[in-house]
């Protein structure tokens, strides 16, 4: 959780850098964006599928259901957000009006992750066992020490 968290530092400061990038500058701000946000979003996808899983084992009906209604606007927003990068506007205006668009749907998602699905999922992961719990990989994770852990 806490790289999930770190991830979104990393974005948040991102966005800032694009929100005061020049014309020259943004194309290049959002291809690091990009980067930092795909496998952010991978590892999460990776989070919602094991707490789901780890509910519907344990029939947290009411936990499950606030995690897919999550899931649900996680899948609409994320899509959303890589449509963006996958057609990046030529025009510089709509660009940045597209862009502001994207960065205030990304902000909005991450404050909601961050005040009520990471509590939720931290909570249903402590009820895990610990052969359960599932290593989240991101950019901001620490690297595999040697020996393979």
């Amino acid at each position: 959780m806490e790289t999930l968290k770190k991830d979104h530092g990393r974005l948040r400061v991102l966005l800032s850098a694009c929100d005061g990038a020049g014309a020259m500058e943004l194309p290049g701000l959002l291809r690091q964006l990009h980067d930092v946000f795909v496998p952010h979003q991978r590892a999460k996808e990776q989070l919602y599928a094991a707490v789901v899983a780890s509910c519907q084992e344990a029939k947290d009906a009411t936990t499950l259901t606030l995690l897919n209604i999550f899931r649900t606007n996680l899948t609409v927003m994320s899509n959303a957000v890589l449509g963006f990068f996958s057609h990046v506007d030529t025009d510089p205006e709509r660009l940045r009006q597209r862009f502001r668009t994207v960065s205030t749907a990304l902000r909005s998602l991450m404050d909601t992750e961050e005040k009520s699905v990471f509590p939720l999922c931290l909570r249903q992961q402590t009820r895990m066992q610990p052969a359960q719990t599932l290593r989240i990989q991101t950019l901001s994770s620490p690297p595999p020490q040697a020996g393979g852990r």
